[in-house]
């Protein structure tokens, strides 16, 4: 098995422009050409993303290209965390005050011990936001 692994050799990837969002995709089964279709899929009820898919008229399935998979997946993601489930994962912090702001710290290891020179805050509601790195 070593032997193997010492004969790989790297290879240069490259994607073309619009590879992760298709203009035209084949359906698996049916191998006919589907068609485009906007829908919109209820994550919770507060929680509704809109998608780009095709969908074969034959057969009726469904597929998306990545970029269309990774909103969804961003949606599900969020209705999980916004979810009341008894699984979820959270962390404590203590804030500070220092007469205009809030303060408080990441811990390192969420960053993957890169420093980042910004944040995004996105307000959800009152109490609640998400913070991106």
């Amino acid at each position: 098995m070593e032997q193997d692994l010492e004969k790989l050799e790297d290879v240069e990837v490259t994607f073309g422009k619009g590879a992760f969002s298709p203009k035209k995709m084949y359906c698996n089964g049916c191998d006919l050409p589907m068609e485009r279709a906007n829908i919109e899929m209820t994550i919770t009820p507060d929680i509704k993303v809109k998608l780009n898919i095709f969908r074969c008229l034959k057969c009726k399935e469904e597929s998306m290209g990545l970029d269309e998979a990774k909103k969804l997946d961003k949606a599900l993601i969020m209705g999980r965390l916004l979810s009341n489930g008894k699984n979820q994962f959270s962390f404590k912090r203590k804030v500070s005050f220092d007469g205009d702001n809030f303060i408080f710290r990441l811990p390192s290891e969420m960053t993957k011990g890169k420093k980042p020179k910004e944040i995004s805050v996105i307000p959800l509601e009152l109490n609640e936001a998400l913070i991106r790195w």
